[in-house]
């Protein structure tokens, strides 16, 4: 079964924690499918939208090489990420960028892209921190290797113990052009050097 890797990764206890609880949206990743500031992210061409056209297979888009979340003045370069020899995903390895997770789908195919990045290390917050800010309908924008820009929009958010990580919801396929974006929340574990639970922030293409 397909898991992260952890996003802890603080050799002590984070700096600083993750923002206090804010009243959680209904959640999109709560179903399994069927398997495992201003942006400044270009504003020129649009990715193809996933059903639009013949373009489905995630090989037959380009890759996304950033993303943009406007409302928490997130901009960062995409890191890919694999898995690790024991099957997990794996996270990034700067604490100030965010991955994709290549084994995933891509913006203009069937979905979903997930994308995975920090909350805070022993220097503070890193790239997703304010991830639990976000509201439905706030907007994430992902730039793919071509220049153009795909648009999405939050649907819901969930908080998750890592224990019990759905990760068929998160990272099976489905059939519409779907992105997630992970980081950790929760308590902090000092012996594990991470946080007990996931974020998990759902977000349907719209542009």
């Amino acid at each position: 079964m397909l898991a992260l890797s952890g996003c802890g990764g603080a050799a002590a206890e984070p700096a600083s924690g993750p923002p206090a609880a804010a009243p959680s949206a209904s959640s999109s990743t709560s179903s399994s499918t069927s398997s495992p500031a201003a942006s400044s992210a270009p504003a020129g061409t649009t990715a193809p939208v996933a059903g639009s056209s013949s373009v489905v297979d995630p090989a037959g888009v380009p890759e996304p090489t950033a993303v943009a979340i406007p409302a928490l003045g997130v901009r960062s370069d995409l890191l890919d990420l694999g898995l690790t020899a024991d099957g997990s995903a794996e996270v990034p390895e700067d604490f100030d960028l965010a991955g994709w997770f290549t084994g995933g789908g891509r913006p203009g195919s069937r979905g979903p892209t997930v994308l995975l990045g920090h909350v805070d290390s022993t220097a503070g917050p890193a790239v997703f921190y304010a991830l639990r800010d976000l509201r439905p309908g706030d907007a994430v924008e992902v730039t793919v290797a071509d220049g153009s820009v795909a648009r999405y929009a939050v649907t819901g958010t969930e908080q998750v113990p890592k224990d019990q990580f759905p990760t068929a919801a998160v990272f099976g396929a489905t059939p519409a052009d779907v992105l997630r974006l992970v980081t950790c929340t929760g308590e902090f574990d000092r012996g594990a050097r991470s946080y007990l639970d996931n974020l998990v922030v759902t977000a349907e293409r719209v542009g």
